[in-house]
């Protein structure tokens, strides 16, 4: 094992000091700074690297701090989503197993198997599907976390490398990921894997891919989907404004000797996602798979839900939870206080993110059958 950056201590603490309340209808699971108990404030390690940055916007024009999407844009986002940010903690014990799947259109989609050399008998499945915007990431910013979960649990993992935009317009990535799910149920069991217990997560919009999985997955009547894990989605695309998903920096706690970096992330990725139209070359932003804050069925299996308090998407992950319980879907919600977007991408750096995956875990393992 690879050290931590950070006292393993910090995990243990994180358990004593979590709390449940219920906010706007939804039980929320609170997950504390381990050792910070300042409220509102960002998380110390998380601090470090955004302070000398704020610092700098002190003489940036204010229009430079908004990420705009548009084409030009592209390469330094894309850079900037495909940065590897974790650490390995898991070196060995867990193997990664490359294959394809292969497209409508005869494209072999690159898919990934991560295992141990022996499962538990019938081990669950996990497909994660990642994020970037639908036009950067790759299975290489999630796969210590995907080690770590496995390491943890001796389930059977697999994540895809579906097209991205705009080179492949919508819907290319969400019918290569759907095609992901259907190929793992196929072969799951000749990498130990129960083709009965797919559990399908995403980050951001892997989290949107992640939903769009499980509808059609209803709609088609094959039900391939167990539970789904949707870590900070993208559920409004379309822009509905109610009051539950509507955006308001009232709905931050907001530490005043923090508020420039903190104010950072919010403003420069606040509103961007309805720009993702450009990459994805849609405007018809408002239908169910790109908004599917916009029809919940109650159909949806058990459902995981995770977001960070100062990430911009915190509005909208919480009102999708509440749509998602006022249907009678067997909800868990936790929210990483002190942190912004991405977290799963920086396993070994921060506690939160050791913690998260092993709450993935544990999410899995409690609704397999």
């Amino acid at each position: 094992m690879m050290p931590r950056k950070y006292d393993k201590k910090l995990l243990t603490d994180i358990i004593k000091k979590q709390k449940n309340e219920v906010v706007d209808d939804v039980t929320i699971l609170f997950k504390p700074i381990p050792d910070c108990d300042i409220k509102g404030a960002m998380d110390p390690r998380l601090y470090k690297e955004m302070k000398n940055m704020a610092l700098l916007t002190k003489f940036m024009p204010k229009r430079m701090m908004n990420m705009k999407m548009d084409m030009k844009s592209l390469p330094k986002l894309r850079k900037m989503f495909n940065s590897v940010d974790s650490t390995p903690i898991i070196e060995e014990g867990v193997k990664v197993i490359p294959d394809f799947v292969t497209a409508a259109d005869g494209f072999k989609i690159p898919i990934y198997c991560f295992k141990q050399d022996k499962p538990v008998v019938d081990a669950p499945v996990l497909y994660f599907i990642h994020g970037g915007g639908f036009f950067g990431g790759s299975t290489d910013v999630v796969t210590d976390a995907l080690k770590l979960i496995v390491a943890n649990t001796n389930i059977v993992a697999f994540s895809i490398d579906y097209r991205l935009a705009p080179e492949h317009p919508y819907p290319t990535g969400h019918e290569d990921c759907y095609n992901g799910l259907k190929w793992i149920h196929e072969n799951a069991s000749r990498f130990g894997g129960d083709p009965n217990n797919i559990f399908v997560a995403g980050d951001s919009a892997g989290g949107n891919l992640t939903l769009y999985c499980t509808n059609k997955s209803l709609e088609d009547k094959l039900n391939l989907v167990k539970g789904q894990l949707i870590l900070y989605p993208t559920v409004n695309m379309g822009g509905i404004d109610d009051e539950h998903v509507r955006f308001s920096k009232d709905k931050f706690d907001i530490y005043k000797k923090q508020a420039r970096a903190i104010n950072l992330s919010l403003d420069m990725l606040s509103g961007a996602t309805d720009g993702l139209g450009v990459y994805l070359g849609t405007q018809d932003l408002l239908n169910k798979y790109l908004t599917p804050y916009m029809d919940v069925s109650s159909e949806m299996p058990p459902t995981f839900v995770t977001v960070g308090e100062h990430d911009f998407l915190k509005i909208e992950t919480l009102a999708y939870a509440r749509k998602l319980i006022m249907q009678g879907v067997d909800t868990t919600t936790i929210v990483y206080k002190g942190l912004g977007h991405a977290y799963i991408d920086r396993i070994g750096f921060l506690p939160q993110s050791e913690d998260c995956a092993i709450e993935m875990g544990n999410f899995i393992l409690k609704h397999r059958s």
